[in-house]
């Protein structure tokens, strides 16, 4: 049944008729200008950039960690860039570190880098090392220093006790040292150590230098040789920016060799029966259509500001195969022409009728992918970007440039009757000859299948086992965000994230800034400075008081031993309290006015930062109820304005918000390709067809993906958006031409739609796949998802369009039949 408002339709057709005959009149003004739109678009690139930042771009704008991580990294930078790197040392045989020989090179290695590893500054003539790059935070590992300079010298003064120790009255937090340790069980000392973590806060005006000084450091550890008895890994955000830009630039070569085999494979699909028919030329020219459909986009995008992201790549891959496809549909509506209208009636028919079946799935893909440009997900959102906008150039330049080159070719071939390039070759080839027949009889077979009583049982029993099967999967689906969906797993970043998270479980630290901290003086304020920092250490997983790191209390014991009636807080003291060789390591966590501090007023303390020790949870999904509790102890205290922070808080928060993110994008694509069959295939029996495939086919992909090994996070986000816009592209080429055939019998109309568009469906389904297999060349976690998206898309899209789809349409049919 044909909804009300159906006549729209015509006047599109009609459009896309006219269109066509003006590309028929004038191919080579549509060559010309875009052509030249590509060469003007391609002047983007000028303002091309790329940002690779994984903690940035895969975590929501609006997450609270985001916020918070800025608060930390403004109070921490100082007066230049900040720059974090984390050093992990174990030995080579994973044995005890304070073994002779490996306690030597230890010594030596912390030497090398603290010392003499130094990089050549062009500018000031100097060479520069980390002490040219620490301040105020130079003093962060000296916990660890003293520690081996203890053991060095066998000192039994002083109780190497875990995880504070106390040196000349003084204590000293070495738990974020010293790692897989022994303890003595009565006295709690330090008796061994397996592992050791350095961190380095690189504070400086030139970011370029810190990174330079970073190579250094990686050469040493990774390649130098020097050290063989130890096992150094180094870790920061710049070195998994690395690698988030290696997803790209190692993936990108790939699409030369995916044109290539795409190229083949439209040639040998573009041949006939007869040699006239064939378009080996035209087919080979239309693969490349993508290609510079491809630099419009990325030129487009780039000169609207927009940064480059790796995950792009992936939708240079889809451009080809959305190409590809457009190509089959294309040759196949010029093959049904009429052979003796001319030129123009037969490009104006071509574009009428692979028009509209070609904005179908442009304005399919357009509504997938832009349900994602509203995510607040930046990685997810530039992917989107890319992918609506390559879907929309793709379009216009298939619809365009195609259809003349046709009408060029075919003004050539009239010139000379015997064809371009295959004179000397016979009119007729037998072997396609007889695959046309095969063809025929093929779909034909098919629609026997589909439309007998005992097929509809056998669909309906897949269906159950694959829902049943699929749905065990949704049910399975859990968040998992880390550097193993950026990096592969033999990279040294990866190395080091997982030797990392098992490490540093036992202790970890967690940074609570206080940016209003009020008058300290104030008994009141004090005590409820105090409770606060109670609370945190107090909490579940919490080391205790023994893992906090914090200026007051020294500050406390200070004030006390220089004035024994000490009852007030005194600001007065505090710049010698810092200022002392013992407590200058405290420089770094604390904000100072120092002529407020002599004055005693409370504008001496602007802000503060300390840390505290937590244990026995270190992956994300874990971490997120902990996080919770954190910040809801600092909204029990609003008049500080509490931040606390850690590392994993940004990827803790994307695992959260991952599930609720997918489902709801999930209903609104379903809900907007809705609305687009109903613009599209006016017919209420294609539309709940077409609507029942949809849903089944993203509901297997979404479920075996997950049963398949891939998890929820942005990577398998991006890839969904890009299945569920793919899953309709069959199904609404087989429901739109079923809607438009004119045959009485639902038979009648599956036969001729099968053998109309049934083999270019599968073409295009079969380039799809073909455009992203040769990922597995070089494989990585972003090609690998998309690959098994692709794959599930392909397989569960043809056996609902070729099988299932048909099956209810016939079924529908008869009920309609007989109610009437």
């Amino acid at each position: 049944m044909r909804l009300p408002f159906a006549k729209y339709e015509i006047y599109m057709q009609r459009l896309f008729y006219k269109l066509g005959y003006l590309i028929g009149l004038k191919p080579w003004c549509f060559v010309y200008s875009l052509i030249s739109l590509t060469i003007i678009s391609s002047l983007g690139f000028l303002r091309f950039k790329q940002i690779n930042n994984a903690r940035v771009t895969f975590t929501d704008s609006e997450a609270p960690s985001r916020y918070e991580g800025r608060v930390v990294e403004e109070f921490l930078q100082q007066n230049g860039t900040l720059y974090m790197i984390e050093l992990l040392i174990s030995a080579a045989d994973n044995g005890s570190l304070l073994r002779p020989q490996h306690f030597f090179q230890l010594s030596q290695f912390a030497d090398e880098v603290t010392n003499r590893l130094k990089i050549y500054d062009e500018n000031s003539k100097n060479f520069l090392g980390f002490r040219n790059f620490c301040h105020p935070y130079c003093q962060k590992n000296d916990p660890f220093f003293a520690v081996m300079k203890m053991f060095e010298q066998n000192v039994t003064s002083v109780e190497l006790t875990y995880p504070m120790m106390e040196i000349f009255g003084e204590k000293v937090f070495i738990g974020n040292n010293f790692y897989r340790i022994t303890l003595d069980p009565f006295s709690k000392r330090l008796m061994n150590f397996r592992t050791v973590l350095l961190h380095f806060f690189l504070v400086y005006t030139d970011s370029q230098m810190m990174g330079k000084w970073e190579n250094e450091l990686v050469q040493l550890c990774y390649e130098s040789g020097r050290f063989d008895l130890l096992r150094p890994l180094v870790g920061s955000d710049n070195l998994v920016a690395k690698e988030v830009k290696k997803l790209g630039t190692s993936t990108a070569p790939l699409l030369a060799v995916a044109l290539v085999a795409l190229m083949f494979f439209l040639f040998i699909c573009s041949f006939r029966s007869t040699f006239n028919e064939s378009k080996p030329t035209e087919a080979i020219l239309g693969g490349l259509i993508p290609i510079l459909a491809s630099v419009t986009t990325v030129g487009l995008v780039s000169a609207g500001g927009l940064p480059f992201q790796s995950i792009v790549v992936s939708t240079l891959f889809l451009l080809l195969a959305i190409g590809i496809d457009d190509v089959f549909i294309m040759l196949a509506a010029w093959h049904r022409s009429d052979k003796e209208q001319k030129i123009p009636q037969r490009i104006a028919q071509v574009v009428q009728e692979a028009g509209c079946s070609m904005m179908i799935t442009t304005v399919t893909n357009v509504i997938s992918f832009g349900n994602g440009v509203l995510s607040t997900t930046p990685v997810l959102q530039t992917f989107a970007i890319y992918s609506t906008v390559a879907s929309i150039i793709c379009f216009i330049f298939q619809l365009l440039l195609f259809p003349a080159i046709l009408a060029i070719n075919e003004q050539r071939r009239g010139d000379n009757e015997k064809g371009i390039c295959f004179n000397s070759l016979p009119k007729r080839i037998e072997f396609i000859n007889q695959l046309s027949k095969f063809h025929d009889w093929f779909f034909r077979v098919l629609i026997e299948f589909v439309c007998s009583w005992w097929m509809k049982v056998i669909v309906f029993l897949f269906l159950m086992f694959y829902w049943t099967l699929s749905l065990d999967g949704v049910f399975k689906a859990k968040s998992e965000l880390g550097i193993q969906h950026i990096a592969p797993s033999n990279s040294k970043i990866s190395l080091f994230k997982r030797e990392y998270e098992l490490v540093v479980k036992k202790m970890q630290p967690l940074a609570i800034v206080i940016q209003t901290p009020g008058d300290l003086r104030n008994a009141t304020i004090f005590r409820r400075l105090k409770e606060l920092i109670q609370s945190f250490e107090s909490e579940q997983f919490s080391y205790g008081r023994n893992s906090t790191f914090c200026w007051l209390f020294g500050y406390e014991e200070y004030l006390r031993f220089y004035d024994s009636e000490f009852e007030e807080f005194s600001y007065i003291y505090l710049p010698d309290f810092l200022d002392s060789s013992t407590n200058e390591h405290f420089k770094g966590t604390i904000k100072l006015n120092e002529r407020a501090c002599r004055e005693d007023s409370p504008q001496c303390v602007q802000s503060f930062l300390l840390t505290t020790g937590f244990t026995n949870v270190s992956y994300y999904n874990e971490m997120y109820p902990v996080i919770e509790k954190w910040r809801a102890i600092a909204q029990r205290f609003p008049e500080f304005s509490v931040i606390s922070y850690t590392e994993r808080h940004n990827y803790a928060d994307q695992s959260a918000n991952l599930p609720d993110v997918i489902w709801q994008t999930l209903w609104s694509e379903v809900i907007c390709m809705g609305i687009s069959f109903v613009i599209f295939i006016l017919d209420t029996l294609s539309i709940c067809a077409g609507l029942f495939a949809l849903i089944s086919v993203n509901l297997g992909v979404f479920g075996f993906l997950t049963l398949w090994g891939v998890q929820i996070n942005p990577i398998s986000m991006a890839a969904l958006l890009m299945s569920i816009g793919f899953s309709v592209d069959i199904s609404a080429h087989i429901s739109y031409h079923y809607y438009e055939t004119k045959a009485k019998t639902s038979k009648e109309r599956l036969e001729i739609t099968f053998l109309h568009i049934g083999w270019p469906t599968i073409q295009g389904a079969m380039s799809t796949l073909l455009a992203m297999v040769f990922i597995l060349l070089k494989p990585s976690y972003l090609g690998i998802v998309f690959l098994k998206t692709v794959f599930l898309v392909v397989l569960f899209g043809l056996l609902h369009g070729l099988v299932v789809l048909p099956v209810f349409l016939s079924l529908f049919a008869s009920f309609q039949k007989s109610s009437r």
